[in-house]
């Protein structure tokens, strides 16, 4: 998994969840190099990141 703000290898996850009634299971990572937040979403055949805030933002 790559950092979509940075490209950095480096993140880690910090929880995971499904979602039943759309389908998708969800992975929330953080970004070590930067400190992006994103979720990673798999499911009905499909993949895609979405960021969750600002870069470099810590919460």
């Amino acid at each position: 998994m790559k950092c979509p703000y940075c490209g950095s290898e480096s993140v880690e996850a910090v929880k995971s969840w499904d979602m039943p009634k759309m389908g998708y299971r969800v992975t929330h990572y953080r970004c070590k190099t930067c400190g992006g937040l994103f979720n990673h979403y798999t499911g009905r055949g499909r993949e895609f990141v979405l960021r969750v805030g600002p870069r470099g933002v810590r919460r």
